[in-house]
């Protein structure tokens, strides 16, 4: 290879490296300026948690229409939480979610660090609506919408998701007014694919 064509090769590669670290430099820039919510690409995990896909999250708040106070159960990252315009109270179990949520300071919202099973409506009061991602190991999706329905005034609303399972089925299908299957693949991008159920609950 002359020297010429030697030097015109190393500029194509300097060229090269520097449209790659360019693209680099906006990807990071891209990623730094989002809001640190549940959505941003955080190395945060703990036991069950599979965020609530955005889309999936936004469908879900939008059946529970203008509340002014809402509970989240099962609040993990915040993913519902950025979409619910009203006094809300979350409460979250694992302490490293927690301390992401705290980091947040969103206005208008109460952390609790608790297993929600052991909450009491007594402690919290009683709440217009309900929207919820519940943990599905071992069934506890259902013992946590059944803990849920009793924290919604007279004329509440709770919105949830569960597994779609005839075991779900069984448990809570008469409970519920509505009752729309999500295919498999939905939390895919959270890393699982089972199938689920968005549901509605309504108090008399």
């Amino acid at each position: 290879m002359s020297g010429f064509h030697r030097l015109h090769s190393l500029r194509m590669e300097n060229d090269a490296a520097g449209y790659a670290m360019e693209e680099m430099r906006r990807r990071f820039e891209r990623l730094t300026s989002r809001h640190e919510n549940g959505t941003a690409p955080r190395a945060v995990s703990a036991y069950q948690l599979f965020q609530t896909p955005p889309d999936l999250a936004a469908r879900l708040v939008g059946l529970l229409g203008t509340p002014v106070r809402c509970l989240e159960p099962s609040a993990g990252l915040g993913r519902m939480l950025d979409r619910l315009a009203c006094e809300v109270v979350a409460v979250e179990q694992a302490p490293q979610l927690c301390a992401e949520l705290y980091q947040q300071e969103r206005e208008r919202v109460t952390i609790l660090q608790r297993d929600f099973l052991t909450v009491e409506p007594s402690e919290t009061g009683l709440f217009d609506a309900v929207a919820m991602n519940p943990p599905f190991h071992m069934r506890s999706d259902i013992r946590h919408i059944l803990h849920a329905v009793e924290f919604l005034k007279p004329g509440g609303k709770l919105a949830a998701l569960c597994l779609d399972t005839p075991h779900r089925e069984r448990a809570l299908q008469h409970l519920a007014n509505t009752w729309e299957r999500i295919p498999a693949g939905a939390f895919r991008s959270e890393g699982t694919g089972v199938a689920c159920v968005l549901l509605t609950i309504c108090k008399p």
